[in-house]
Protein backbone atom coordinates (compact mmCIF):
# COMPACT_ATOMS: atom_id res chain seq x y z
CA UNK A 1 0.00 0.00 0.00
CA UNK A 2 1.22 3.48 -1.03
CA UNK A 3 2.41 5.80 1.87
CA UNK A 4 -0.33 8.52 0.52
CA UNK A 5 -3.23 5.71 0.98
CA UNK A 6 -2.33 5.08 4.17
CA UNK A 7 -1.99 8.65 5.18
CA UNK A 8 -5.59 9.16 3.22
CA UNK A 9 -7.28 6.45 5.48
CA UNK A 10 -5.57 6.42 8.67
CA UNK A 11 -6.55 10.85 8.47
CA UNK A 12 -10.28 9.85 7.57
CA UNK A 13 -10.68 7.91 10.40
CA UNK A 14 -9.33 10.14 12.98
CA UNK A 15 -12.23 12.44 11.43
CA UNK A 16 -9.46 14.89 9.98
CA UNK A 17 -9.56 16.51 7.09
CA UNK A 18 -7.31 17.85 4.52
CA UNK A 19 -6.86 20.79 6.13
CA UNK A 20 -6.79 19.97 9.97
CA UNK A 21 -3.85 17.78 8.93
CA UNK A 22 -1.82 20.38 6.52
CA UNK A 23 -1.96 22.90 9.98
CA UNK A 24 -0.74 20.43 12.09
CA UNK A 25 1.93 19.49 9.89
CA UNK A 26 2.84 23.06 8.88
CA UNK A 27 2.22 22.57 4.78
CA UNK A 28 -0.28 23.50 2.80
CA UNK A 29 -3.50 21.61 2.07
CA UNK A 30 -2.42 20.91 -1.72
CA UNK A 31 0.56 19.46 -0.13
CA UNK A 32 -1.46 16.28 1.49
CA UNK A 33 -3.66 16.22 -1.47
CA UNK A 34 -0.49 15.70 -3.72
CA UNK A 35 0.55 12.95 -0.86
CA UNK A 36 -2.75 11.18 -1.06
CA UNK A 37 -2.95 10.64 -4.53
CA UNK A 38 0.44 9.44 -4.42
CA UNK A 39 1.68 12.36 -6.82
CA UNK A 40 4.94 12.93 -4.50
CA UNK A 41 6.24 12.28 -1.14
CA UNK A 42 6.70 14.24 2.24
CA UNK A 43 10.60 14.09 3.38
CA UNK A 44 11.37 11.88 6.27
CA UNK A 45 11.15 14.72 9.04
CA UNK A 46 7.81 14.91 7.88
CA UNK A 47 7.16 10.96 7.77
CA UNK A 48 8.05 11.07 11.47
CA UNK A 49 5.40 14.00 12.17
CA UNK A 50 3.02 11.89 10.25
CA UNK A 51 3.77 9.03 12.41
CA UNK A 52 3.38 11.14 15.47
CA UNK A 53 0.14 12.54 14.72
CA UNK A 54 -1.76 9.88 12.79
CA UNK A 55 -0.56 7.40 15.42
CA UNK A 56 0.87 5.07 12.38
CA UNK A 57 4.26 3.10 13.48
CA UNK A 58 7.03 4.62 11.55
CA UNK A 59 7.57 0.86 10.35
CA UNK A 60 4.04 0.20 8.90
CA UNK A 61 4.28 3.54 6.67
CA UNK A 62 7.68 2.69 5.54
CA UNK A 63 7.54 -0.53 4.78
CA UNK A 64 4.44 -1.07 2.73
CA UNK A 65 5.85 1.37 0.11
CA UNK A 66 9.18 0.40 -1.29
CA UNK A 67 9.13 3.84 -3.72
CA UNK A 68 9.51 6.03 -0.77
CA UNK A 69 12.05 4.12 1.04
CA UNK A 70 14.17 4.30 -2.56
CA UNK A 71 13.30 7.69 -2.49
CA UNK A 72 14.40 8.29 1.07
CA UNK A 73 17.74 6.28 0.18
CA UNK A 74 18.48 8.65 -2.25
CA UNK A 75 17.69 11.48 -0.30
CA UNK A 76 19.86 10.71 2.13
CA UNK A 77 22.74 10.57 -0.30
CA UNK A 78 21.67 13.47 -1.41
CA UNK A 79 21.73 15.18 1.75
CA UNK A 80 25.15 13.92 2.43
CA UNK A 81 26.54 14.78 -1.26
CA UNK A 82 25.44 18.55 -0.08
CA UNK A 83 26.47 18.15 3.45
CA UNK A 84 29.95 17.32 2.17
CA UNK A 85 29.88 20.39 -0.32
CA UNK A 86 28.27 22.80 2.29
CA UNK A 87 31.46 21.65 4.48
CA UNK A 88 34.10 22.09 1.40
CA UNK A 89 32.81 25.10 0.87
CA UNK A 90 32.97 26.51 5.08
CA UNK A 91 36.55 25.51 4.64
CA UNK A 92 37.11 27.56 1.57
CA UNK A 93 35.53 30.66 3.65
CA UNK A 94 37.71 30.12 6.16
CA UNK A 95 40.82 29.66 4.17
CA UNK A 96 39.80 33.15 2.45
CA UNK A 97 38.91 34.83 5.95
CA UNK A 98 42.46 33.73 6.89
CA UNK A 99 44.38 34.72 4.11
CA UNK A 100 42.40 38.13 4.32
CA UNK A 101 43.29 38.24 7.63
CA UNK A 102 46.86 37.91 6.85
CA UNK A 103 47.17 40.61 4.23
CA UNK A 104 45.54 43.05 6.70
CA UNK A 105 48.24 41.86 9.81
CA UNK A 106 50.80 42.40 6.31
CA UNK A 107 49.98 45.62 6.07
CA UNK A 108 49.12 46.99 9.87
CA UNK A 109 52.60 45.60 10.33
CA UNK A 110 54.68 47.71 7.71
CA UNK A 111 54.85 50.69 10.59
CA UNK A 112 57.69 52.54 9.40
CA UNK A 113 57.62 55.34 6.71
CA UNK A 114 60.56 54.63 4.84
CA UNK A 115 60.09 56.32 1.63
CA UNK A 116 60.93 59.88 0.64
CA UNK A 117 57.67 60.66 -1.36
CA UNK A 118 55.22 59.83 1.78
CA UNK A 119 56.95 62.90 3.40
CA UNK A 120 55.42 65.81 1.82
CA UNK A 121 56.45 69.09 3.80
CA UNK A 122 57.61 69.87 7.16
CA UNK A 123 58.40 72.77 9.34
CA UNK A 124 58.62 73.90 12.79
CA UNK A 125 55.96 76.52 14.21
CA UNK A 126 54.81 77.23 17.89
CA UNK A 127 57.14 74.41 18.93
CA UNK A 128 55.20 71.84 16.91
CA UNK A 129 56.58 69.69 14.11
CA UNK A 130 54.10 70.13 11.22
CA UNK A 131 54.69 67.06 8.97
CA UNK A 132 52.49 66.87 5.86
CA UNK A 133 52.37 63.71 4.09
CA UNK A 134 51.38 61.34 1.63
CA UNK A 135 50.46 57.94 2.78
CA UNK A 136 48.11 55.29 1.02
CA UNK A 137 44.81 55.55 2.25
CA UNK A 138 44.84 52.29 4.38
CA UNK A 139 47.79 54.45 6.16
CA UNK A 140 48.09 57.26 9.16
CA UNK A 141 50.53 58.51 11.22
CA UNK A 142 50.49 55.72 14.58
CA UNK A 143 53.51 57.44 16.59
CA UNK A 144 56.89 59.17 16.16
CA UNK A 145 60.66 59.23 17.78
CA UNK A 146 62.18 62.28 18.30
CA UNK A 147 65.67 63.23 19.20
CA UNK A 148 68.01 66.06 18.53
CA UNK A 149 71.55 65.78 17.07
CA UNK A 150 74.06 68.28 15.53
CA UNK A 151 71.19 70.85 15.61
CA UNK A 152 69.11 68.55 13.42
CA UNK A 153 65.91 67.07 14.51
CA UNK A 154 65.61 63.36 13.51
CA UNK A 155 61.90 61.95 13.49
CA UNK A 156 61.18 58.17 12.71
CA UNK A 157 57.54 58.06 11.86
CA UNK A 158 54.69 54.86 12.60
CA UNK A 159 51.95 54.34 10.59
CA UNK A 160 49.04 52.42 12.13
CA UNK A 161 46.18 50.57 9.68
CA UNK A 162 43.40 53.28 9.90
CA UNK A 163 41.49 54.48 6.85
CA UNK A 164 40.91 57.97 8.44
CA UNK A 165 44.04 58.52 6.11
CA UNK A 166 45.37 61.77 8.22
CA UNK A 167 47.82 63.59 6.30
CA UNK A 168 48.98 66.71 8.04
CA UNK A 169 50.39 65.76 11.99
CA UNK A 170 51.43 68.48 14.50
CA UNK A 171 53.82 66.80 17.03
CA UNK A 172 55.19 69.19 20.20
CA UNK A 173 58.58 69.28 20.13
CA UNK A 174 58.74 70.19 24.08
CA UNK A 175 57.84 66.39 24.31
CA UNK A 176 61.71 66.02 24.31
CA UNK A 177 63.78 67.40 26.96
CA UNK A 178 65.12 70.75 25.03
CA UNK A 179 65.28 74.22 25.43
CA UNK A 180 63.69 76.97 23.64
CA UNK A 181 67.07 78.44 22.72
CA UNK A 182 68.01 74.87 21.68
CA UNK A 183 64.92 74.70 19.72
CA UNK A 184 65.80 77.77 18.06
CA UNK A 185 69.49 76.44 16.96
CA UNK A 186 67.82 73.32 14.78
CA UNK A 187 68.73 74.11 11.15
CA UNK A 188 66.92 71.18 9.76
CA UNK A 189 64.69 68.02 10.01
CA UNK A 190 66.20 64.65 8.96
CA UNK A 191 63.51 62.01 8.84
CA UNK A 192 64.87 58.47 9.86
CA UNK A 193 64.36 54.61 9.47
CA UNK A 194 66.31 52.08 10.33
CA UNK A 195 69.01 53.76 11.05
CA UNK A 196 69.47 55.54 7.91
CA UNK A 197 68.13 58.94 6.52
CA UNK A 198 65.63 59.19 3.71
CA UNK A 199 64.51 62.50 3.28
CA UNK A 200 66.53 65.89 5.19
CA UNK A 201 64.21 69.25 5.38
CA UNK A 202 66.33 72.69 5.93
CA UNK A 203 65.04 74.79 7.66
CA UNK A 204 67.33 77.85 6.82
Amino acid sequence: MKIGTIIKEKRTKLGLTQDDLAKKLQVSRSTISNWEINRNYPDIKLIVNISNILEIPLKELLQEDSDIVNRLSEDTIIRKRISKRNKMLYFLIFVLIINFLSVVIYFSNINDISKKKEIVDAYISNEKLCIKTDLPIHKSIGGYFMDVNNNTLEVSLFTKLSFKHNEKISIPITKIPITKDKLKEIKGIRFIYNGHNYKTISLE
